[in-house]
């Protein structure tokens, strides 16, 4: 997505992966993909993740050019299972799917509860 993103010059979301791309996936022989961190997270995650020095440091030297809004948080700290909304929400992901179907590959969301992070978890 951070490739994909420079080449549009702006933040991709889901909607925003071609067909095409897909299709070069299945040429190489890849019949399942996977998405891990597309479920909505919360502010509580982008603080901890962004106060961090240390990881900041580590994502700087992957990153050079990073900007405080790369920094989203653990895509295990979620806030609930729609996707997320910088990725394009549910619609994306459910387009996505389809295209999928189309090249028959496996689209493979986690889905993973990490106590304390749900809002159910917090009642």
């Amino acid at each position: 997505m951070t490739e994909l993103s420079r080449t549009l010059g702006r933040p991709a979301t889901l909607n925003d992966i071609p067909d095409a791309e897909l299709d070069r996936l299945a040429e190489f022989g890849f019949d399942w993909i996977w998405f891990l961190s597309v479920w909505q997270t919360g502010p509580g995650a982008q603080q901890v993740s962004r106060n961090n020095a240390e990881w900041r440091r580590e994502i700087q030297e992957t990153l050079p050019d990073l900007r405080e809004e790369d920094i989203a948080g653990s895509g295990f700290a979620i806030t609930g299972y729609t996707v997320h909304q910088n990725l394009g929400g549910d619609a994306a992901l459910a387009r996505l799917r389809i295209s999928f179907f189309v090249i028959a590959l496996v689209l493979f969301v986690v889905t993973v509860v990490i106590l304390g992070t749900m809002p159910v978890c917090k009642e």
